[in-house]
């Protein structure tokens, strides 16, 4: 069976919006308070790897297309310029929304590696055992985490959290929509 390195994981996207599998949204940032007299405005990125935002030539905010003219590095910030908006009460208007992306803008990843958001979605298995479906993916400091819900009703403090290591995951399958892991679960029935 191929065997796919969960350390190759790509954190470059987080938090999907629509189906991003069908070219949907995901969010890459949030807007903060504007920047100088220009109309400029922070954007603080949910990645430390920002590669998809930096390379956006449009956003959406607001459910709105917004063509980027500029985006540069501002400590832990970027800041971003959008075409129309040329003052900073205009660009106070857009803090605290989100920054997204088209996930089919996103440029493709060599194999084994993958997006986060991609890994949202797919069910999670020890063989023909379904933990359920995986909700989130997150960092914990040593190794990502997959947050797996046994049934859309269940709560989240149910939640079975598989870490995304090579020793647990023995493969990951886009296409079949599936991650199968080494994982006997806790408090399963």
């Amino acid at each position: 069976m191929y065997k796919t390195p969960p350390s190759k994981i790509t954190k470059s996207a987080a938090m999907p919006q629509e189906n991003p599998g069908d070219g949907g949204l995901v969010a890459l940032g949030k807007i903060g308070r504007p920047y100088g007299l220009t109309g400029a405005m922070h954007v603080f990125p949910y990645s430390p790897d920002a590669a998809t935002l930096r390379r956006a030539k449009t956003i959406t905010v607001r459910n709105r297309e917004h063509a980027v003219k500029s985006l540069r590095a501002h400590g832990e910030s970027y800041v971003m310029m959008l075409d129309g908006v040329d003052t900073p009460e205009l660009a106070q208007t857009f803090t605290n929304s989100e920054v997204l992306v088209a996930r089919d803008a996103f440029p493709p990843l060599p194999d084994g590696e993958f997006y986060w958001v991609d890994l949202v979605g797919l069910d999670c298995t020890n063989g023909d055992h379904l933990f359920g479906q995986i909700v989130e993916v997150f960092e914990v400091g040593a190794h990502p985490l997959l947050r797996v819900r046994k049934t859309p009703e269940a709560n989240e403090r149910d939640d079975e959290l598989i870490p995304f290591v090579d020793a647990i995951v023995r493969s990951v399958d886009l296409a079949a929509r599936r991650v199968d892991v080494e994982w006997a679960g806790l408090g399963d029935d």
